[in-house]
Parts: structure tokens; sequence; C-alpha cells
């Protein structure tokens, strides 16, 4: 038996192997639930600022296109549904802009996720990543997870239009993609990721469940009061002032989504550090130094969460 606290050989999670010692890597649902609130608390303002630029200022962007070009007034007393189909049809000029914008956003919100977890992981190795350090790591790899994610997006729309199961399943064994791109540069993140959350399946389930529901439920009550208070302007005000009342409510509301959506990546994060401490020696310190793809010395680590200058 291994004396490395990180060490994992058993089929299931014996409670206390890692005695609570590394802020990533736990063995129990209680030791991930604390590991992945301490990354909030300690990481909420770095992970939150590069989410906000990454993330939430492109869908953002994205959604006042939509609501602004794509998304004509429509009169409510209109019955003809063929006027209002060919109405809400877009222009070809139209939709092949709106396609690339969301492409474009896929592939900055890919990597600013990246980036986040980047930074989530080498602060809790003790380390730092200043702004500009995490956004060249995010799109120096985005490329490549941008070709992932589309073909994760294409595999979970098929499998919900197919018979609804096969997404779930596809939406919970593609959840740590992010976080294997992050850490393990030369292998698939999306065949990663299902090995990953198969190798422990109910418990991975259990935690994964806890992370969708609990971005469903924010998107759904934040999209819901979104959509109400865009009615009540509509209701109340000229169509340019409504208009304009909507795109800073939807600011607002993606905003809010900030919130859980910095906790969502803690999980992620630390689902994926317990994963692969169950069947290998890592740390936080390890995982934060494998992504900057720097050898840490175990005597002498340094300062393994900051980037060497040729990185």
């Amino acid at each position: 038996m291994s004396d490395d606290p990180y060490w994992n050989s058993g089929q299931g999670e014996p409670s206390g192997r890692f005695s609570g010692g590394d802020p990533l890597v736990t063995d129990t649902f209680e030791g991930w639930w604390h590991a992945s609130m301490d990354v909030v608390q300690r990481s909420w303002r770095t992970v939150g600022l590069i989410l906000l630029i990454g993330v939430v200022l492109p869908r953002w962007i994205l959604g006042a296109y939509n609501n602004t070009v794509r998304t004509p007034d429509i009169e409510v007393t209109d019955t003809d549904w063929g006027t209002i189909v060919r109405a809400m049809s877009p222009s070809a000029a139209v939709a092949v802009i709106g396609a690339i914008l969301t492409l474009a956003v896929l592939y900055v919100s890919g990597s600013a996720a990246l980036a986040a977890v980047r930074t989530a992981a080498a602060e809790a190795a003790g380390g730092f990543l200043a702004l500009g350090e995490a956004f060249s790591f995010g799109f120096k790899r985005g490329g490549r997870f941008f070709l992932w994610l589309l073909l994760a997006w294409l595999t979970i729309a098929a499998g919900l239009v197919l018979c609804v199961l096969p997404g779930l399943w596809a939406i919970f064994a593609l959840s740590l993609m992010a976080p294997a791109a992050v850490f393990e540069a030369r292998r698939s993140p999306y065949a990663r990721s299902i090995q990953l959350t198969h190798s422990a399946f109910w418990a991975a389930l259990g935690r994964i469940c806890i992370v969708v529901l609990v971005a469903f439920a924010a998107n759904l009550v934040i999209g819901l009061v979104g959509v109400l208070l865009a009615g009540i302007w509509h209701g109340l005000f000229a169509p340019w002032l409504a208009a304009a009342f909507t795109i800073l409510t939807e600011a607002v509301m993606a905003l809010l989504l900030l919130v859980p959506m910095i906790w969502i990546l803690a999980a992620s994060l630390c689902t994926y550090a317990w994963l692969r401490g169950r069947a290998e020696s890592v740390s936080a310190t390890s995982l934060s130094a494998e992504a900057a793809g720097v050898a840490v010395d175990p005597a002498d680590p340094g300062e393994p969460g900051h980037p060497m200058p040729n990185e």
C-alpha cells in the first residue's frame, strides 16, 4: 500500500483516505461538496471575471443580436400563422451572420472555460495566473477544444432528438470535457470525459446530476424572469424602447447566471480531480503543474500554479 495520501486502489471511496489534505482531490461526497465551495470562496473573483468577459458578455451580445435583428416585432392580433412564420424567418444574410456569431460565442466561451479551470487549479495549488496568462492558455487550446465541443453538442442534440435518454447520458458522460482538456492536452477530452465518468458511474452520476440540476434550475428561473420582464416592457413601452429595456434585462439576467456558473465550474473541477484521484497519484499541485506543462520536484514544488515564461 502506498503512503501517498492521494492514492486510492480500492473500488469504493474509503472515507478519510485523503484526510481532507488536498483542496481539490477528495474521496467522499461531503469532501467533494466542501472542496467545490472552497474553490468558489478562493477563486470567485478571478474565475468570475474570466467567465464575465469570456462567457457572459459574448452570450449577451448574441442575445441582443437575436432580439433586435433576427426577431422582428409581431403583432399579437395577427392570427395568420403563415404570416407569422414568414416574419419570424430571417433572411439568408441574417441567418448566416447569426450562425457565425453562435459559433464564435461557442469558441470564446469554451476558451474562457479552459482559462477559468486553469486559474482555479493554479490558485488551489497556491499559485496564481494573471488575466492575460489565463486567456492566453484558454485560446491556445481553445481551437482544438472548440471542435470537440461541436461534436459534444451534436451528440447531445442527436441523443435528445432520438429518445431523450441517450441525450441525458451524453450530458452526463461529456460533462468533464473542460477539465480533461486543461490537464490532459494530449488526450481526447471527449473520450476522456466518458472514461472518467464511467469509472465510478453511480457516484459520478450523483455528483453530476446535482451540477446539471443547479444549471438547469438557474437557467430556467432566470430565463422565465427575463421573458416575463420582456413581455412587460413590450406591453408598456414603444417597440424601440421595449427592445432597449429587453437588452438591459438580458444583461442583468446574464450577470445573475454568473453566480451558479462559478460553482458549476468548481464542482466539475473537483469531480474530475476526485475521479482521477481514485486511480492515480494526483493532487492540486500536480494537476496545476500538469496544466502548465512543467515538471515539479516533489521536494521543492515552488510555485506550481504559475506557468513558466516559455509556456
